[in-house]
This record gives structure tokens, C-alpha cells and sequence, in this order.
């Protein structure tokens, strides 16, 4: 039987309203619907307060009285830019951030996370109209990510302003309960949520865009991390056509444009070697758009794989990184993989990974 996941909100004096209703009703709705999402609201005193546009709310729990909190929500509002110098708050967040298994900040919620020193070498976004704000608050190591509805660092997700809330929301409820879910909860609210992905089995019709995703990987990761990972002249269009015949090859669309593919093997026993077992499906070819960055695509593309897998009646999730890429390593790390050992070709290395579907 699946667990039930708190959810818990935080609230103080000037919150934005949208900041904590939107993503409190998404996770709400698809508690109702069916995943296991028990929502309530936090404050450092259960006395009430007033959001921003004026409405006055009581906290359910107090710092004291709370409940262990699986995804903690920090939403924003003009009240953030003074909760920064609330020492309990700050120092609550980092206790709250260590046992969570997703911390969810909105709009200027950033701002608290980043006086808690919990961004540090991530990828980070806020509200337009508070990004130098964010910046001047970062170390080098941390990169303000602009005009996004939201950033997916594993742990640690962040939303763009007020009703991006709802679209990052609707990525976690994606990430943890399948995209159906998510779909049927913006429907339930009926909002147009702006990040649906259509995965399906690719066809011949598929060939260009795949070749395509393929090529502009293949450069990307040449010139951001100064060596050549896949060759770009091996992505013919007679190569990519068995790739999607003989393969069980993916695309990923988004709004009728493709922005991700990967395939799925059985069997892989040149590169696992001793290791290689039949409880597990294999991820290849994994090449995500660079044109949608802070969608969370790549982590999107990998959850849809492993409950195709489970749906196969597997239990485990592999693939191989090019021991040379170490920002792929890292992805694949924060994603909740874990390294099981490295295979050596004869010129080049791969670092293994599986991860355990429950």
C-alpha cells in the first residue's frame, strides 16, 4: 500500500494568496483523485495572519506542532523580502529541507531558501521582478535561470512567478503519481497546464525529429563540456530509422514539438556484463530539447520509462553515462540513481547506474 506524503504549506504575514492556494488546491485535487497527498498549512504560530491582497488565514500547525513534512511548500510575497531576517523560519526551513524528500519554493519563496543557504550550485529561478534581488543573495557556484515557469534539481524544485506555482505543482504530482494524474488534476481545476508531455512509440514519421534531438545533443555536449560524447555523423537518417524499427525507440512532444526521446532495451549484457540481470529495463539514447530549459524534461522522460518498465513487470531502472560527462553524472545521482561500477571500451568509459522501482 502506497504511503501517504504531507504536504506542507508555509505561511506568514504579506504571503502572495495565488503563491499558496494554487499549488495547495493541486496537491488537494489529486489527493482527492486518488494519490496519497495530505495537505495542510505551517506557520511559526498557529495565530492568524493576512496574506497580501488582504484575506486572513490560521495556520493548522505551528513550527512546534507539526507534523514530519514529506514536500515542503515555501510559497512567496512581498512579506518574503522581511522573513529573510526571521532567524526562526530560516532556521526552521533548513530542519524542515533536511528530512523532505521535495522542497517546492514559489516565486519569491526563493528568497527564503537562499537565506537558508539550501541553493547552493543549483539551478535557480524566482519572480521576474526579483531575479537580481535572488542573485545578489547567491554564490557563483548558483545560476539564476530566467523567463521559465519552473526548475527541477531533483530535491529542490523552484517556480517563476505567482501561477507558474501551478505548473511546477503540476511536475511534482507528475514526477511522483504519473502524468495522467497531473493531467486529470489541471483539468479538475481547469487549467491549461503549459507542460504536457506526449510520449508514444516512435515511427518512421518520427525520424527527422529524432535525428534531430540526436544531432543537437551531440553538439550541446560538445561545446558545453569540451569533448565529443556521440559523433554527430553517426545520426544518418538510414541509422535513426533502425534505431525506431528495431528498437522500442520513444519521442516526446510538447505542444507539437519534439523535445525529447530515449529507448528501452531488455538486455545489455555487453556493458553490464556480470552484472547484467532481467529484472530491468535499460535507457538509451536519452537526448532532451536544450530549447525548454528548467521544464524538468529529462527527470519527466525517465519517470515515464520506469513505469513503462514496471508496467513490464520489472523492477529496476538501468542505464549507462559517459564516464567524461559529469554534469550527466550528476543528474543522474540527483535523480536517485545509484553508481554500480564502470564498464571500459577501447576508448571510452561508461559509469553504470540502476535505480529501484517501488
Amino acid at each position: 500500500m502506497k504511503r501517504t506524503r504531507h504536504v506542507g504549506v508555509v505561511l506568514y504575514d504579506k504571503v502572495d494568496t495565488l503563491d499558496f492556494t494554487g499549488p495547495h488546491d493541486v496537491f488537494g485535487v489529486a489527493g482527492y483523485l486518488g494519490s496519497h497527498f495530505q495537505v495542510f498549512t505551517v506557520a511559526e504560530k498557529e495565530t492568524p495572519m493576512t496574506t497580501v491582497s488582504g484575506i486572513t488565514i490560521t495556520p493548522q500547525f505551528s513550527f512546534d506542532t507539526c507534523p514530519a513534512i514529506d514536500i515542503l511548500i515555501v510559497p512567496g510575497g512581498w512579506g518574503a523580502r522581511t522573513e529573510i531576517n526571521n532567524l526562526r523560519l530560516i532556521n526552521w526551513l533548513r530542519e524542515a529541507e533536511n528530512n523532505a524528500e521535495i522542497v517546492l519554493s514559489i516565486c519569491t519563496g526563493a528568497l527564503l531558501l537562499a537565506k537558508a543557504d539550501l541553493l547552493e550550485g543549483l539551478r535557480v529561478t524566482t519572480n521576474r521582478m526579483a531575479y537580481d534581488l535572488l542573485q545578489g543573495m547567491l554564490s557563483p557556484g548558483t545560476t539564476v535561470v530566467k523567463n521559465v515557469r519552473y526548475v527541477d534539481n531533483g530535491r529542490i524544485v523552484m517556480s517563476g512567478g505567482v501561477t507558474a506555482g501551478f505548473d511546477a505543482a503540476l511536475h511534482v504530482v507528475a514526477r511522483l503519481s504519473g502524468e495522467a494524474l497531473a493531467m486529470e488534476t489541471a483539468a479538475r481545476l481547469e487549467y491549461r497546464w503549459q507542460g504536457k508531455l506526449d510520449i508514444r512509440r516512435a515511427e518512421l514519421a518520427d525520424a527527422e525529429s529524432v535525428r534531430e534531438l540526436l544531432i543537437h545533443a551531440a553538439r550541446w555536449i560538445e561545446r558545453t563540456q569540451g569533448f565529443i560524447q556521440w559523433r554527430e555523423e553517426r545520426f544518418s537518417q538510414a541509422y535513426v530509422f533502425d534505431l525506431i524499427q528495431q528498437d522500442e525507440f520513444f519521442v516526446a512532444y510538447m505542444d507539437g514539438v519534439p523535445v525529447g526521446c530515449f529507448s528501452i532495451q531488455w538486455r545489455d549484457e555487453e556493458i553490464w556484463g556480470e552484472q547484467h540481470h532481467e529484472n530491468a529495463g535499460y535507457v538509451h539514447r536519452l537526448a532532451v530539447s536544450r530549447d525548454y530549459p528548467g521544464m524538468g524534461i529529462g527527470t519527466r522522460l525517465l519517470n515515464w520509462a520506469e513505469s513503462y518498465i514496471k508496467e513490464q513487470g520489472k523492477s529496476w531502472i538501468r542505464l549507462d553515462c559517459m564516464a567524461d560527462n559529469a554534469a550527466l553524472n550528476r543528474f543522474y545521482t540527483r535523480e536517485g540513481f545509484a553508481f554500480c561500477g564502470r564498464y571500459e571500451a577501447q576508448r571510452w568509459a561508461a559509469h553504470l547506474y540502476e535505480r529501484q522501482i517501488l
